[in-house]
Formats: C-alpha cells, sequence, structure tokens
C-alpha cells in the first residue's frame, strides 16, 4: 500500500478519495476550494500516472491496492 500511495501527491489522494464518494468534479472544487480546472488537471495527472483511461479505472484500482478502504 505504501508504494501505491507515493504514486500519487495528497492532493491527488484527497481528490480520489472524493471521486470514489461520487463526488462531481464541481463538488470536489467547492470543497477543495479550488477551481474545477485545477480538479481536472489533478485526475488526467492519476489517469496519466497510472496509465488509464476514465477515473473509474482509478477507484477501482485504489480499492483493489488498499489506496481507499
Amino acid at each position: 500500500m505504501e508504494k501505491n500511495l507515493k504514486i500519487l501527491s495528497d492532493r491527488e489522494c484527497e481528490i480520489l478519495a472524493m471521486l470514489a464518494e461520487g463526488c462531481t468534479i464541481k463538488q470536489i472544487a467547492d470543497k477543495l476550494k479550488i477551481s474545477e480546472s485545477t480538479v481536472e488537471k489533478h485526475s488526467r495527472s492519476m489517469l496519466r500516472k497510472k496509465g488509464f483511461v476514465h477515473p473509474y479505472q482509478l477507484v477501482s484500482w485504489a480499492y483493489s491496492e488498499g489506496v481507499l478502504r
């Protein structure tokens, strides 16, 4: 698990957890007080780091690897 967490920044982990909860980009941006484009930038970064195409793949990976519980 620790190795997998190092792949993502703290902010990316925070956004990933909110995506897993079903939050929209707008809801995440509002909660974190950042722009929607910043949330999208972090999401794209996570997808690129893991080689995924869809955010649902990230969430599935995070649960299967113990990054999210």
